[in-house]
């Protein structure tokens, strides 16, 4: 075969075989993509393209062919041939065209395959020799079965694209699959001179052979670039189709956006008075479409008259230049006639030749549940979780007002602290639950027998103080306080079972007893004690008999500094766990004083001694200490948290006196966690700011603690660098009795993850709380559900054991943290 063959036919052939091929495949994907007529006409131009590519290949290679006898072409099998080879491509494409299976896919690659088989053997049919053609049947199977399985191949590549240039592989499979039959069949025949055949003399000559060549060639070359312009087309069609499709979505997404956001849009032309509100705008405030054309000039008509100046001055403001953007907080009236809050933003767009503004456009957010949530915190601040009472905090800052009047006016005040006898009893026997019921019930008799000028505090627990202002004389305090005792004294009807409590008061009043309210509350505090010495339900009012009790305060303001001085004070420590999976991350450290003769005194009874004896420095410089070298011997890199008190915080050299404490116990710096309350910040906010930034050098992390009980929570995680918030367990406890409480912890935890604040629920004592709190996404844990305070052994298992560290290795953090402060200095 190579003898008889031109070196040019190989590449020559197989070059226009690919054209062809590859023009075929993109003809047929037209068809593919196509539907009706439109169909029918691409595959009528595949079969053509197809046709005429395996017969120009296999004449091409005719014509390379010089077998040693003079050749010759018939002109009617040439053309059948050609015939032959288009009718089956169509044939193939046509079956190829509505499926991708593998039985379409093998059956349309037999077809194809059987065209080029037909083509060729028509073709030499059509050759003319002075002899005949002997074939070698086996190489002609092979031939044949080559040629199928290549074929094959060449449509499931084209089909499944497993490729990343599908056409590119299908066409050079085809290519394969053409030659192959071709030149195989070659192989297998031999040219025999047969002296009774006369030499052809008025066949097709070879001249003519290849002008017919040439012509098809011609015609591939048109398909190629009819299938070319056709794909380009096709993809600039597919690229503008997508750029609109998108730009639709795109638009749809925005109106859709605008209208289920919370912003509403306005645009206000200033020369004109006249402004347009979008849908969501007027939807807000309850309006319909068109509904405020005419009613009102512009946005302003609407605003609340306490909230108008404001708003004016800022706009002013804006129109002036003094300020980028205009934006404020107002109230708008909405269609029932109520007051909707919104957060106003605009800018001026269009200004005159004189740089006056005369058009405004802008949004405005309904921030009317902010602004409710804002109202239930600084309620919540000022007033008590459960009974709705005011609370401590509030109590003693009213207090404080009082006397300062007093003081200057020369009037009267008094305080009755009041405490539920046999409270306890109830918890025991109904439940803590019942027990909360009754708090609530005596709360509202309290409070219902109370002059408007007077304020009823709950203190905590089950008791209550009253601020008389109406009436503070003897008499009246005395007739105020045996109509308390009665009618608290009634019983109470709380599940099924009758309740009775008792109510003990004590009064103190002002000037006579004190201006200063600590001291006035105290002398309340000590009357209240000296009637439940008395037999409790009943009332007792200051006097100087009463010595005796501060006697014993002193007393116990003696025991408690000679425990201070001889190291008689104990750590227990509560443990902190993280929500989502229990999993022990801390302590808190918390002082204890177990007392000779008196036992383990309550810490909400030396703590506020310490701190109204000054001791609280010593006292809180002895807890840090202890739990920085208790924390430096643990296993594992647990966190240890300390309370500052306010007093501490006011130290000056509060973060030398901790890096000190560091360096001293070698506990690494980020371990420790120093708890703080807002009180402790009030008195001089400019040099909290930088003692706690100073900490925050130093890489200790800082939280503020009973978030919540202060009114002016929300300024003060502003403005000062928190890492944690403390939940005050006044709110936690009431997550699954009260609507509001879960409301205000839901809105903390929101508040806290949106200025990237960790937030710490302490007080969790049942599951069902912390259900609620791991479901509200809360981080961190604490409460006796995990563990009371308790001495650091009892949890030796918990934390895998205790050990004496290398203080030189655990001192290297702390002179790390070293550099960090003084830098920050």
């Amino acid at each position: 075969m190579t003898e008889e063959h031109a070196a040019w036919v190989l590449p020559l052939s197989a070059l226009v075989c690919w054209v062809s091929c590859h023009a075929t495949f993109g003809l047929l994907k037209q068809a593919r993509e196509s539907a009706g007529w439109t169909a029918a006409i691409w595959l009528v131009a595949t079969g053509a393209a197809a046709g005429s590519g395996i017969w120009s290949t296999h004449f091409i290679a005719m014509l390379g062919y010089e077998p040693p006898l003079s050749i010759g072409y018939d002109v009617r099998l040439t053309l059948a041939s050609l015939g032959v080879a288009i009718a089956t491509a169509f044939c193939a494409a046509s079956l190829i065209r509505g499926a991708a299976g593998p039985v379409a896919i093998v059956a349309s690659g037999l077809v194809l395959t059987m065209g080029i088989a037909a083509m060729h053997f028509t073709g030499m049919a059509g050759v003319r020799i002075p002899g005949r053609f002997i074939w070698d049947e086996a190489l002609v199977a092979a031939a044949l079965a080559s040629a199928a399985v290549l074929t094959c191949a060449a449509l499931f590549v084209f089909i499944r694209r497993p490729t990343r240039y599908p056409r590119a592989v299908a066409a050079t499979l085809l290519t394969g699959a053409i030659a192959t039959l071709h030149f195989v069949s070659m192989g297998a025949v031999q040219a025999v001179p047969d002296p009774v055949i006369a030499a052809p003399d008025d066949e097709l000559a070879r001249g003519a052979l290849a002008a017919g060549v040439a012509a098809v060639m011609l015609t591939i070359l048109a398909f190629s670039a009819l299938s070319l312009f056709a794909d380009r087309l096709r993809r600039a069609n597919r690229a503008l189709a997508s750029h609109g499709a998108a730009l639709r979505v795109s638009e749809e997404r925005l109106a859709r956006a605008l209208d289920a956001g919370s912003d509403g849009l306005w645009d206000w032309n200033i020369a004109t008075g006249q402004a347009w509100y979008s849908e969501r705008w007027l939807t807000m405030l309850g309006y319909e479409p068109g509904e405020l054309e005419g009613l009102v000039g512009t946005w302003r008509g609407l605003l609340h008259p306490q909230d108008a100046l404001r708003a004016q001055e800022l706009l002013q403001a804006h129109f002036d230049g003094r300020s980028p953007v205009y934006e404020c907080e107002y109230r708008l009236r909405r269609k029932d006639g109520s007051w909707g809050w919104v957060h106003a933003r605009g800018k001026v767009v269009e200004r005159d030749a004189e740089n006056l503004p005369q058009r405004i456009v802008g949004t405005h957010i309904d921030i009317a549940a902010r602004k409710l949530a804002e109202q239930q915190i600084a309620h919540m601040a000022r007033h008590d979780g459960l009974t709705g009472l005011t609370n401590r905090t509030r109590f003693y800052e009213l207090l404080r007002l009082a006397l300062r009047q007093v003081a200057h006016a020369g009037s009267g005040c008094a305080v009755m602290c009041l405490d539920l006898d046999r409270f306890k009893t109830v918890n025991d026997t109904v439940g803590h639950m019942a027990g909360d019921e009754l708090l609530k019930r005596v709360a509202g008799r309290i409070a219902g027998h109370m002059h408007p000028a007077d304020t009823v505090a709950r203190m905590g627990g089950d008791e209550f103080a009253i601020l008389v202002r109406s009436d503070p004389s003897d008499e009246s305090l005395r007739r105020l306080a045996e109509e308390l005792i009665s009618v608290v004294g009634k019983p109470f009807s709380l599940g099924g079972q009758t309740i009775e409590v008792g109510l003990s008061i004590g009064i103190a009043r002002a000037p006579q007893h004190g201006l200063v309210e600590t001291l006035l509350f105290s002398r309340a505090d000590l009357a209240l004690y000296q009637a439940k010495a008395e037999g409790r339900n009943c009332y007792r009012m200051f006097d100087a008999a009463m010595d005796e009790a501060m006697t014993r305060r002193r007393e116990l303001e003696r025991d408690l500094r000679t425990a201070l001085a001889d190291g008689k004070l104990e750590l227990h420590y509560q443990p902190q766990v993280k929500a989502s999976s229990r999993k022990l991350i801390g302590f808190e450290a918390l002082a204890r004083w177990r007392h000779p003769v008196r036992g383990l005194i309550p810490p909400g009874e030396f703590i506020p001694l310490a701190e109204e004896t000054g001791l609280i420095s010593a006292l809180g410089e002895w807890v840090l200490r202890s739990a920085c070298s208790e924390a430096a011997r643990w296993t594992q890199p647990l966190k240890v948290a300390v309370n500052l008190s306010p007093r501490e915080f006011q130290q000056g050299d509060l973060p030398e006196l901790i890096f000190a404490i560091l360096a001293e116990t070698g506990l690494s710096p980020n371990r420790l966690e120093i708890e703080i309350t807002e009180t402790a910040i009030f008195a001089d906010m400019n040099r909290a700011l930088s003692i706690l930034l100073r900490l925050k050098a130093l890489g200790i992390s800082i939280a503020m603690d009973d978030f919540g009980t202060g009114y002016a929570s929300l300024a003060t995680l502003q403005a000062f660098p928190f890492d944690k918030i403390k939940i005050d367990r006044s709110f936690v406890g009431q997550v699954e009795t009260s609507p509001q409480a879960a409301v205000i912890v839901r809105a903390v935890l929101g508040l806290g993850r949106s200025l990237g604040i960790s937030i710490v629920a302490e007080g969790v004592e049942t599951a069902g709380q912390m259900r609620f709190l791991v479901g509200e996404d809360c981080e961190e844990l604490q409460g006796y559900l995990f563990g009371k305070p308790q001495p650091i052994e009892s949890f030796t298992e918990a934390m895998g054991g205790r050990q004496a560290g290398d203080l030189a290795t655990r001192a290297a953090p702390v002179r790390q943290a070293a550099a960090r402060m003084a830098f920050a200095s």
